[in-house]
This record gives structure tokens, C-alpha cells and sequence, in this order.
């Protein structure tokens, strides 16, 4: 039998454009990832891409088995996909050990040029700590805890942050040095008074309960919410270290200690201890 070449020829064309355009149709389910070891890999290998959708599809297709892992994780993913927080900053303040003061004020500064004081991001950390209350595993809940707790102190912080970008003792209190050398627990001291125009302002510390229940994280950033977010933080560390440790634990932990914002007295003497801990 002859075979007409040119028509073989065409068929041959044709099948080739088809398969191509159907073999992820057609073969895709041999890579699809199925069981959750597979699916958890997945959703790494989209959260460390920046595919925040595709992540969040494959946690959860995560069985009940994986729930602490499925909260954990989709909470990263949460403040990944809203330019928030990524572990990324965390690891570039600190540096090669576990930073300092310092690293707090690196990232406020980081958030601040994010734009991210809003009222709408605290809505959403404070969502996102809330939810990994239900992280059933101690250790893992308190990482959790501590990466969405810290980013809330960073949003917070980075409303003092000033227009060059740069967070400075002065973007706290009218005279950083005269508010340090003060004796806030004698003296009203008007050195350590909110800086006009300031974006971290002084309210009354019962505005908020903690970090876990309050649903109102959306008002004003304010000392008082700095104190809360600081002490959550540090519950955290105490939880994963058994101690308050050094650099940037140890600053959460005195940060966490702030009296709020309740008067104007106690408002000067929390400014105080926020300068005196980020810039000693």
C-alpha cells in the first residue's frame, strides 16, 4: 500500500501539537503530589518560591493528622502573601546569632518601608495568632507564636519610624538624652513626651487584654500595644528556651515590661524604657 508521505507527514504535525498541548492533562496526574508527606513538600516548595496560592492549597489538602503543621505553616504563608513578615527578615536582622536590640529596630525599619502600620495588617497578625492557639504541640505553637507576635511589635514599632526611613531615640521622646538621664518614677519629666506628629501614640494600656483574645488590635498604634505584643513574644521564648536568653530575647523581655500608656506619667516612663532598651 502507498502512504501518501505528504499526509503522514501532516498527522505527524498534528499529534505532535496535540500531545503538547494535552500531556499535562493527559500525564500530570503521575506527578501529582498525593499523601501528605508529598503535599506538606509541596507546599514548602511553593511557600519558598513565593507561590502563596499554590501553598495554600496543598496545606490544606493536609490531612487532620498534619493540623499543627497546616496551621503553623499557613500562618507564614498568610503574612508572606500580604508582604508582611518573612522569615527572611528575621534571619537578616539577627545576623549569625540572635541579634540585639538592634534587630528590633531593623525590623520596624523594614515594615515601615513596607507601609505596613496599618490598621488592617495588626487585624490580620492578630488573626494569625489567635488561630495557632490551636496548635496542639507546645514547641511548635510557641515558634509560631513568637514569628506572628514579633511581627505585630515590628508593625507596631515601625509607626515611630521617621520619613528618612530610620527609627531613632528622638522618633520616640522630644530629648533622648535628658529622658534617659530622668528619674521617671520620682519626676514627670517632659523630655520623654511623644515627639509632635508622632504615629506611636499614648493610650490607656486597657485597650487591649493580650495578643490571643482582643480583637481590637486595629485602633491606634500605642505604647500600651507594643508592651502586649513584647510580652507575647517573650512567653514564647520562655517556652522554647526556658529563659529570657540574650540579644533580641533578652530586649523582648524588658519590652515586655512596660508599664503602657494609662497617663501621661506612665506614658513618659514607658517611652523611656523603649529608648533606653532599643538605643542603651
Amino acid at each position: 500500500m502507498k502512504v501518501n508521505s505528504k499526509k503522514l507527514k501532516n498527522f505527524v504535525l498534528i499529534s505532535s501539537a496535540l500531545f503538547s498541548l494535552s500531556s499535562c492533562n493527559l500525564l500530570g496526574f503521575m506527578d501529582k503530589p498525593s499523601g501528605d508527606a508529598q503535599l506538606l513538600e509541596a507546599a514548602r516548595a511553593c511557600l519558598d518560591k513565593g507561590d502563596f496560592t499554590c501553598a495554600r492549597d496543598y496545606y490544606q489538602a493536609l490531612s487532620n493528622s498534619y493540623a499543627d503543621v497546616k496551621v503553623s505553616e499557613t500562618s507564614l504563608t498568610t503574612l508572606g502573601e500580604n508582604n508582611i513578615f518573612f522569615m527572611a527578615d528575621l534571619f537578616e536582622a539577627l545576623g549569625s546569632g540572635t541579634g540585639g536590640a538592634n534587630s528590633l529596630v531593623t525590623l520596624a525599619e523594614t515594615l515601615a518601608a513596607r507601609s505596613k502600620t496599618d490598621a488592617t495588617t495588626r487585624t490580620t497578625i492578630q488573626t494569625i495568632y489567635a488561630n495557632e492557639a490551636a496548635i496542639t504541640d507546645s514547641t511548635l505553637k510557641a515558634y509560631s507564636q513568637l514569628i506572628s507576635s514579633l511581627s505585630m511589635f515590628s508593625s507596631l514599632l515601625a509607626s515611630a519610624v521617621g520619613a528618612d526611613g530610620k527609627l531613632t531615640a528622638s522618633d520616640i521622646v522630644i530629648d533622648p538624652t535628658a529622658c534617659k538621664a530622668a528619674n521617671c518614677t520620682t519626676t514627670v519629666t517632659t523630655e520623654c513626651n511623644m515627639p509632635v506628629g508622632s504615629s506611636l501614640v499614648n493610650e490607656d494600656a486597657s485597650e487591649v487584654t493580650d495578643l490571643a483574645t482582643s480583637t481590637n488590635w486595629n485602633s491606634s498604634n500605642s505604647i500600651s500595644k507594643i508592651k502586649f505584643a513584647a510580652s507575647a513574644a517573650d512567653t514564647a521564648v520562655s517556652t522554647l528556651t526556658s529563659s529570657s536568653g540574650s540579644g533580641i530575647f533578652s530586649a523582648l523581655n524588658a519590652l515586655g515590661g512596660l508599664g503602657g500608656g494609662a497617663t501621661a506619667a506612665a506614658a513618659r516612663c514607658s517611652r523611656q524604657a523603649l529608648i533606653t532598651t532599643l538605643f542603651p
